[in-house]
């Protein structure tokens, strides 16, 4: 009950109907409401939501265990090769929620941010996009996740979702320049991948070598 009573506190919190609180959870609004009494069990997928919709995903304070190694861990689970030799999470989380949480935070591993590309591309017909777009609008990643779909959508792996979700990040696009996970980029380096970026980054405006799979120079660099 205690993740149930979180729930409806930030939903007072923060002024959200029932109907508004639901469509960010990608739930109905009677379901909610079922939910918020205790009528209802909370299954695993959706409390992998409420995680990072309530912002109480973090590493174990004092045990060494970072962001970094349990997005590895989550990775490894949904059968990530480059983190195969990485005792996978259980149970498997959702693709789309592991997205998220990777998205949100300032600064990842490289390897980390290499592989989101991937989680993409081989969930692309499965994950939410709808509801990854509600939650990139509310933290102020849609240059990021555009970036990231425009990825996929150039090798062919993305669907109907996926356009449909660039093209409404693509309205809601900011100015402000951002990075694909590394914000702690020094000035230099910053300066010199933003020269070399693609136009697909330079028209999210995110700083960053990553380039689509089948690109003429084949880079994959984070950033």
């Amino acid at each position: 009950m205690e993740m149930v009573t979180k729930l409806r506190r930030w939903r007072e919190q923060n002024n959200f109907t029932q109907v508004e609180a639901a469509r960010l959870l990608g739930v109905s609004q009677p379901y909610l409401s079922l939910l918020e009494n205790g009528a209802r069990p909370l299954r695993r997928g959706l409390r992998d939501r409420l995680n990072v919709v309530l912002s109480v995903v973090r590493p174990d304070v004092g045990t060494g265990y970072t962001t970094d190694d349990r997005l590895r861990t989550q990775l490894s689970a949904l059968g990530y090769p480059g983190f195969a030799h990485v005792q996978p999470a259980r149970p498997a989380p959702e693709p789309a929620v592991v997205l998220l949480d990777a998205l949100s935070q300032p600064t990842v591993d490289a390897r980390v941010a290499e592989a989101l590309p991937w989680l993409a591309r081989e969930y692309a017909r499965t994950i939410d996009w709808s509801w990854l777009v509600r939650q990139a609008k509310l933290r102020n990643l849609q240059n990021r996740l555009g970036f990231l779909i425009q990825l996929v959508n150039a090798t062919g792996a993305g669907g109907p979702a996926t356009k449909d979700a660039r093209d409404a990040l693509e309205k809601a696009r900011l100015l402000a320049e951002s990075t694909f996970c590394w914000d702690s980029m020094p000035g230099p380096t910053r300066k010199w991948m933003r020269e070399r970026r693609s136009p697909e980054a330079e028209h999210w405006n995110v700083v960053s070598l990553m380039r689509s799979e089948g690109s003429n120079d084949g880079s994959k660099s984070a950033g």
